[in-house]
């Protein structure tokens, strides 16, 4: 519960682009919560962020709706890694602290943490080029190997106290490519493939040289 004190107490932020602020736990939160409804410009970095709601007299309630929302920030995020964006080398630790603190127990701090898990497990696939998912339409057959895929992995790690997420991209990205090689070797895409040539085919005879 937010006591007389902190409610009155200013909290020292260091904003981006060296601008400062002085404001109370309730003023950060509003203020990060309206930040929330864009990814981009908020009023400072995760890293920030994370370490004022660290602090021991800032009240819990307003910590944990700015950990979810960063969450959310950052699940938007890992699916846009077309666009540049500002952040610092240590805002993978501050998101991750935001997962291991947020609680389960209230649907949309669940919600945040599952999104988060599902958006990291589906950039594996969007942004490896074993799949080709950014070049080239893909097959049933594709299709259904990422999809399922990226179930069983959601499903092995969601229920996981502790998650090394930095360690856990790197397993993922191993395995995910021995799946598409296993299948490829199987003979699973052969129909994909044949179509896809064909695709091809019809793409470059469309352009006039």
């Amino acid at each position: 519960m937010e006591t007389m004190y902190n409610a009155v107490k200013k909290y020292h932020i260091n904003g981006w682009r060296g601008k400062e602020y002085s404001l109370t736990a309730k003023e950060l939160y509003e203020r990060v919560m309206e930040d929330s409804k864009y990814n981009y410009d908020w009023i400072a970095s995760a890293t920030e962020l994370v370490r004022i709601c660290k602090e021991p007299d800032f009240p819990r309630q307003y910590a944990n709706e700015i950990e979810i929302a960063i969450l959310n920030c950052f699940a938007d995020l890992e699916l846009r890694k077309e666009y540049l964006s500002h952040s610092e080398s240590t805002v993978q630790e501050s998101v991750s602290y935001c997962y291991h603190t947020v609680s389960d127990e209230s649907e949309i701090g669940k919600a945040a943490k599952e999104k988060y898990l599902k958006a990291i497990i589906h950039s594996i696939i969007k942004y490896d080029d074993t799949s080709c998912r950014l070049l080239f339409p893909l097959g049933p057959a594709m299709i259904k190997i990422c999809d399922d895929w990226e179930k069983a992995k959601f499903n092995e790690y969601v229920d996981k106290k502790e998650i090394d997420f930095e360690e856990m991209r790197k397993v993922l990205y191993k395995e995910f490519e021995e799946t598409i090689k296993d299948a490829r070797e199987r003979g699973v895409f052969k129909e994909d493939d044949e179509k896809h040539h064909e695709w091809m085919k019809k793409f470059f005879q469309s352009f006039d040289f």
